[in-house]
């Protein structure tokens, strides 16, 4: 403790001299040896005061040491409870944390950015040729001159002809072959490009100087960090992940729907692109898809969270909201028609065709009897008998587009492509059209 005036008490390990608080015994020796040489005297004293007070802590009678716990077993704090405690003297040392904690971060920060730039410079055009590869590593980062360096800075063995100096490839210091450590130049590509290729990992491959980069330990261990923090950025938890799976089953579903929408739609019409089969064949594969999002959904909200906050809630709210989705547009789908239905509006349909075909026929028979009653008409032809209208027909080539047409129906039904079924129904319904125009300008 210092008076620095008589308004102001000062506590701490303060310098006699400049009044600076060091924190520390250690730190305030430092500060007086390196600042206020000149008083020997009082450097002396405080070694001298620092060095009774360690033995005094350290060589404490174990009597001593007993007799004080004895004494605060057999004291009675049950006196002391009701009462209130009042604060002493406090100092906040937060911002002298955050000072330290900045400053080291930001070293840190900055000589791993240095670091990366010219691993860059390394890995960027570098050379197979081994010759080649040493120039450019020395061009890329300059190597500390070892002519006067007999020992290792790291181990402190003695260099000789069987324990040569190395360099770090990256901050170019000098070292031994035991205290090198070499990183994959594979790895090293996806740590400068995170989206490049992962390398296969093979524990049996020994890295050297020809498939790695020879490095120090302390730049190792800042280029490790770095890739560390970038798997860490990439990696999902097993709630996103399932999470993502239950959108993507989402996604999916809603495109079933609305194909079993219009499938339903086609079978209340009469039309024949689609039948029973494909409608439960869909119908289905929504219920496997509902059946997905439910079990999704499950395992999310049961993954450990406090209750109360807000993950608990999160997960809470995605089981209601994969709950409604469900019922509201799963579970809730048309009702499908009977056979008896769809058989009484396929038969009108086929009614109504039927007629239009026989106006049709009328129509051109109407036409063919004017051109024949014409002045100067050309005689009609003659009949074709009917075995080469058979053999005309099996030469068709709209007979033959229709059957392979057919073919890829049946494969999409089986592999429920159904948007590709009404593409290929709608095709074959026009090859049948224009089939059945051809036959009725044949026989008119």
């Amino acid at each position: 403790m210092a008076t620095a005036n008589d308004d102001e008490i000062l506590e701490g390990f303060l310098c006699p001299i400049c009044k600076a608080d060091l924190k520390s015994a250690s730190q305030l020796t430092n500060h007086f040896e390196s600042l206020h040489q000149e008083d020997q005297d009082v450097l002396k004293s405080l070694k001298d005061i620092f060095g009774k007070a360690k033995t005094i802590i350290l060589n404490n009678d174990n009597a001593d040491l007993k007799e004080t716990f004895a004494r605060a077993l057999k004291f009675n704090y049950q006196d002391y409870y009701d009462e209130e405690q009042v604060i002493g003297v406090s100092r906040s040392s937060t911002d002298y944390f955050k000072g330290v904690r900045f400053s080291r971060l930001e070293r840190y920060a900055t000589e791993t950015n240095k670091l990366l730039i010219r691993l860059d410079k390394l890995i960027c055009n570098m050379p197979s040729d081994p010759h080649q590869r040493k120039i450019h590593e020395q061009d890329a980062v300059p190597w500390l001159d070892g002519s006067s360096v007999n020992l290792c800075p790291n181990c402190a063995k003695p260099f000789h002809l069987t324990r040569r100096q190395h360099h770090c490839r990256l901050c170019g210091s000098i070292l031994c072959h035991d205290c090198s450590v070499f990183l994959d130049i594979e790895v090293a590509k996806t740590i400068i490009n995170p989206s490049a290729p992962k390398p296969v990992s093979n524990p049996e491959l020994k890295l050297t100087e020809k498939n790695g980069l020879r490095l120090c330990e302390h730049c190792y261990n800042l280029i490790k960090l770095r890739k560390q923090v970038q798997e860490t950025r990439n990696t999902k938890t097993e709630l996103v992940t399932a999470y993502e799976e239950m959108r993507s089953l989402m996604e999916q579903a809603k495109p079933a729907v609305a194909m079993y929408e219009k499938m339903c739609q086609s079978l209340f019409d009469g039309e024949t692109t689609y039948n029973m089969s494909d409608v439960n064949a869909m119908r289905g594969r929504i219920g496997k898809l509902a059946e997905g999002i439910d079990l999704l959904s499950k395992q999310i909200v049961s993954f450990p969270a406090e209750p109360g906050t807000r993950q608990a809630r999160l997960q809470n709210a995605i089981r209601q909201a994969a709950g409604h989705y469900i019922k509201e547009d799963l579970l809730s789908l048309r009702k499908l028609p009977t056979e008896a239905q769809i058989e009484e509006v396929r038969r009108q349909r086929y009614e109504r065709a039927e007629k239009q075909i026989q106006m049709e026929r009328e129509r051109m028979e109407r036409e063919r009897q004017r051109r024949e009653g014409a002045p100067g008409a050309a005689p009609p032809p003659a009949s074709t008998p009917a075995g080469a209208q058979h053999d005309d027909d099996d030469d068709n080539p709209l007979l033959e587009q229709m059957n392979i047409i057919r073919g890829y129906i049946k494969e999409a039904r089986q592999e429920l492509r159904f948007e590709e079924v009404a593409i290929l129904e709608a095709n074959l319904k026009e090859l049948k059209k224009e089939y059945k125009l051809q036959k009725l300008s044949s026989r008119s």
